[in-house]
This record gives C-alpha cells, structure tokens and sequence, in this order.
C-alpha cells in the first residue's frame, strides 16, 4: 500500500484510534486546544507541526494512548516509519485491545521497513482482534494480508541480485520527478516522463554520449502542450508515440490513449486511438509492439476482473484499433493489474498487481505468452526488486538484460518525495529473450533509387505469423527480431521481380547493433532480358524448403511462391519454368528424381493458387549442376535448391 492510501485510510479511521474526545477530557483546556491544533495540522498535512505539539502533549500525558496513535499518524506522514512504529506499539502497549485497526497499520509500517515477520506477526493479531463479528468483507482483508506477509517472508528469504544505480548524467534532478524511461531501438536516446517543478507532466529525451553517461535532458519539441502528457510507449521507428492524456476537455474519460506521429521534422498534434481504445473511463499506461501492430493498457471499463485491469489491441488496416481483449484470469485480478510492458520478444509481459502474491502494495511480475497463445502463470520478480511499496514503470533494452525503472525515495522526516530513473541487470531466470533488429533498404537494382515496397518477415520454424509492413519512401524498413532464430524475407513491388532472403540470429549478433541488408529490386523486364544469378538464367528460391529427403514442402515456402504467384497472376503473359537441384549425397538416380519430384511439388503449389498448369514448365538436373563444392556442409546446402526462370 502506498502512502498516500495508508495516510488516506489512517484519517478514516482515526477515531476508530480515538473516541476523539477521550484525551480532551483528561487534559486542561489549554492542553485540549493544542490537540485540536495538532488534529488540524494533520488535517492540512502539516506533519511535522503536529508531531511537535503532539510530542509536548505525550510528554505531559504519558499514559494517554490516543495521543501515541495521533503521533504515529503524523510520523507516517512525514514518512518516520520508525518512529511511527514505536507509537503504534506504545499505544497498544497501554490498551492492547484498542480497535484492531491499530494492528494492520502497525503491519503496513513494519512491512514498509521491511521487518516482514514483525508484519506477519500484526497482522496476525489483526486477524485475531477482528473477532468471529466482523464483517466478512474485513476478515477476507485479514487474511489477504497474512498471506502476503507469508509471501513477503518467502520472498524475503530468497533475495535475487539486485544493484540499482541512477541513470548518470543529466536525466536525474532534485527539482523534478522523472520516470516513464523508453529507449530508442538502438539504446541511444531516452524519452521520459518529468514532472516539471513537481506540478507540469511533460515529455523529455535525453541522448547517450560516448563515455555511457546521459546528455542534459531537452524537452521533445512539438510533443508537449499546455495540458499534461506522460506514460508514453514510442515504436521501434521511432515515429508513432502513444501516451496517455487526463482531465482534458475533450476527453472521452478521465485518462485517455492518444498518439502524435513524427513526419521527419515535427510531431503532429495528438488525437484520439478512437472509441475501440478510449471509453468514459480510465485508459492509460500503453505499451506498444515494437512494430506498433499491438497495444497493451490499462483500463477500469466495466466487464473486467477486478479494479483494473490489463488489456490487449491489433493495429487495423485503415491504421486504428480493435476492440481490445481482455488478458484474462491468469494475467488479470480482483486488484489491481497495471503497466503493462510488452517485451521485445515478442512473447513477454512484464506489469504490476497488488492481487498476486507479492511482497505487499504493487509487485511486478513477468508472464510469457505460449505458442498456444496461453499466458503462463505470473512470476513475482523477486525481492528486493519488489518490496513492500509500489514498483512500476519497467523496460528492457533488446538484450533482455538491463531494465530501467523509475525508483520513489522518500526523505525521512520532511516526507519529501523524489522519483529518478535507475538501471539494473535483470537477474537471468526473469530475462526475455534477447532481440536484435533488421534495417532493410530498398532500391531499384538498375538506378539505385529508393522503393517504397512491402516487406515480409517469417520465422523459418513457422511457429509465427509473418510480419508484414511497408518500407517507407526512403526505402528504409525497420524490424525487431527475437534472437536465437532464423528468418525468411521476400520484398517485393509492383513490376518487379520479388527479393527472397534468409538470415540466421542464432548466434554472433550484438542485440543494440542492427543487421543490415541491402534490397536491391530487379524489373521484371529487365529480368526477362537478362536472367538471374544461374548460368541457366533461372533464379534460386531462397525460402523453398523440403523435408530431409522429401518433396513435401515445409510451411515457410509459402511466402516466396505466393508472392511468385502474385507476379504471374499481375502478368498473365509471362510463363514459369522451375528447376530442381540436388547435392551429390545419395544415388545419381535417386537425386534426379527427387529434383523431379521438388519441382513437380512447386509447380502443383502454384497450380492450387490459381496459375494455368500450361504456364509452368518443371526440370529436374538431380546433382549434375552444382553452384558449390559437394565436400562441405555448406557447400552442399547451396547445391539443393530450386530455382525458376521467367519467359515468354
């Protein structure tokens, strides 16, 4: 529980502490005056003019408990857990069956002190002290509460590594509050949350110098208005940002989603996700998909499984959103369920909840999304990652190993409050899987220029869907890609004939450094004149793959044929001829009719996407043309393969 909240629910039962008029009538009158001046200190916040009062008038009525409970409440205002608790106890010392309350607050106290068997230890006596007539609804709290103390101890008792260590450089100040980090893809720049002078919330970037420090923060010129703006989740490009927008006048609630997009000089002016994302009630806290094709939030709207809960929604063709789904029961509570923060992965959710067993207030934990499309049950980070008070506002950089997260500190005694961005390693048993991304250029092969074509990526093992985006008029395209995988690509453009490449991340890549390929497009005209790479003139498939000895298609291949089937059917002119190949590993007879065969099975898939049997002409060459020496692995895994050629 925060503070605030205890501060809130220590007011609301303040005289369930007090009769509140016990300790006036045993006191003088001018002794009951300075009472009422201490209640109203409290009333106004002033802590630490109560604590004084109250301390003068513990000192004269050392017997009355109501005074120690009254004190102890200023302490925890002014964020002195200590001595709040030594209040709490001496108060209960004198009347141990004072109102049970006392017992939980004590709890909260000790918890927050991290004193986690003393906590269980009040709790407990909360518990006992409610009685068999409390209301259900204050039992059911009690044993929340001893529960998450058990847990608390657990957790306490198995700590995972954790060294955090503010951001260096010009991102941190006294003056300020900053927290929200994002990075850019490549772990360059910083974009952030400030909350200017404690009061103005607006966005702020920060860029990476060479010594690892952090250059003085700037505003983000265009991005920020009049009203507040905060909670941001940027696309891997760089140029979509979503965030989140209170109190607005033309709100549809009381926190809403809007996005503002980069046109390479300036940012336009926010609007909407649209009436899928933003209701009457509460939206907030996106996360975005590296690709900018799936939102997680948070949201209150009715028809959820508790307070608030976690949500997810898919980028529509026309550039909006769907009708957000609900993450379920196995992510979602009866509590609270927030932040959520969508790994580079692809297959990680990172978000906070006071409703799963954690350490008290809200924990983060960690939930991987199966190829079932199942989510697995959430993992509690750990302690001391978590603690007693409030965690959020997580994110990882693509090696999955240095988070940042925003950390509250508290001065003792003044209760001032301080929030500054730190890093630490994830410990590994919490880490995603490490990414890395693609940057793709597109051009024309015969003049160089760049090609705005729709570029397709698919993992070779087929246990994803393919992405598919555009690249833009620079001819640049940018995807993140999970690690320890290989992919298949085809680029293609009208009028051209389709690119097909593949690529490996399964080892040698640095997550924060890109892989770079250069796309150069042939016309199909120019195609048709000269040939490809072949000494036939035939072209190879890149991503045409059999099973071992096989000519069934693997599930992959599907890519490139399509967009070859997609060319024949643009230009009913042209006709195919495809040709299969071996490597020398097996009988002569046996390689020639497997080439057969592969080319037979191309041809029948190209037959079922709708192209005329007569424009497709097939061979089989077996082992009698290799592109590669047969002697090595590699070698001979450039000899099978199966290649087509355009013609007339």
């Amino acid at each position: 529980m925060t503070f605030s909240r205890c501060l809130l629910l220590c007011f609301t039962v303040l005289c369930l502490f007090s009769s509140c008029a016990t300790a006036q009538t045993a006191m003088k009158k001018k002794d009951q005056e300075k009472l009422v001046a201490a209640r109203s200190a409290l009333d106004l916040g002033k802590f630490s003019d109560a604590r004084s009062v109250l301390s003068g008038l513990v000192a004269k009525y050392p017997a009355e408990k109501d005074l120690y409970y009254l004190r102890a409440l200023a302490a925890k205002g002014s964020y002195d857990l200590p001595a709040a608790v030594a209040d709490l106890r001496q108060g209960l010392a004198l009347d141990p069956k004072k109102s049970p309350t006392a017992y939980r607050e004590l709890g909260e106290a000790l918890s927050l002190l991290e004193d986690f068997t003393g906590a269980r230890s009040a709790y407990e006596q909360y518990r006992a002290a409610l009685g068999e007539n409390a209301r259900p609804e204050r039992k059911q709290e009690a044993e929340r509460l001893v529960n998450t103390a058990n847990t608390a101890v657990q957790l306490a008792a198995e700590p995972v590594p954790f060294t955090p260590v503010p951001v260096p450089g010009g991102i941190n100040t006294a003056e300020h509050l900053e927290y929200f980090p994002t990075l850019s893809i490549d772990g360059q720049r910083m974009i952030f949350t400030r909350r200017v002078n404690r009061e103005q919330e607006d966005f702020y970037f920060s860029d990476k110098l060479p010594d690892g420090t952090w250059h003085t923060a700037e505003p983000l010129a265009g991005a920020n208005t009049d009203f507040d703006e905060g909670a941001q989740s940027i696309t891997a490009d760089g140029n979509y940002l979503v965030f989140t927008a209170c109190n607005r006048p033309d709100g549809a609630g009381s926190c809403d989603l809007l996005y503002t997009e980069w046109l390479g000089d300036r940012w336009t002016p926010a609007k909407s996700l649209g009436p899928n994302i933003n209701t009457k009630y509460y939206e907030a806290q996106p996360s975005l998909s590296p690709d900018g094709q799936f939102l997680f939030f948070t949201s209150n709207r009715p028809g959820g499984q508790g307070q608030s809960d976690l949500y997810a929604s898919g980028r529509l063709s026309d550039g909006g959103w769907s009708v957000p789904t609900n993450l379920g029961p196995r992510i979602n509570t009866s509590g609270q369920d927030q932040y959520p923060y969508w790994a580079a992965d692809g297959q990680t959710l990172f978000f906070t909840s006071d409703g799963h067993p954690g350490m008290g207030g809200e924990d983060l934990f960690r939930s991987v999304l199966g190829r079932d499309n199942v989510w697995s049950l959430p993992t509690n980070l750990g302690y001391p990652i978590n603690t007693a008070a409030d965690e959020t506002n997580l994110f990882i950089a693509l090696n999955g190993s240095t988070a940042y997260f925003s950390k509250r500190e508290v001065n003792p005694g003044s209760g001032v409050v301080d929030v500054n961005i730190f890093t630490f390693e994830l410990p590994a048993a919490l880490r995603p899987v490490a990414a890395t991304y693609l940057q793709a250029f597109v051009t024309d092969a015969t003049t160089g220029m760049p090609l705005a074509a729709t570029v397709r990526l698919r993992p070779l093992d087929a246990a994803g869907p393919a992405t598919q985006r555009t690249s833009n008029e620079a001819g640049q395209f940018l995807a993140v890609l999970p690690a320890n995988r290989d992919y298949a690509l085809t680029v293609d453009h009208p009028g051209y004939v389709f690119y097909a490449d593949r690529f490996s991340l399964s080892d040698g890549f640095a997550p924060e450094e890109p892989f770079r390929l250069e796309v150069p497009l042939v016309p199909v005209e120019k195609a048709l004149a000269d040939g490809g790479q072949e000494a036939d003139g035939s072209t190879a498939f890149r991503n045409v793959l059999f099973a071992t000895g096989s000519a069934a298609l693997l599930p992959v291949s599907s890519e490139e044929l399509d967009r070859l089937a997609e060319l024949l059917r643009k230009a009913p002119d042209y006709r195919v001829a495809i040709i299969g190949h071996t490597d020398d590993v097996g009988s002569e007879a046996d390689n020639l009719a497997l080439s057969q065969q592969r080319a037979a099975a191309v041809k029948s898939y190209l037959v079922e996407q709708g192209i005329a049997d007569a424009r497709i002409t097939t061979e089989g060459l077996g082992e009698s043309r290799p592109v590669a020496d047969n002697s090595t692995e590699e070698g001979r895994a450039k000899n099978r393969r199966t290649t087509f050629r355009l013609f007339r």
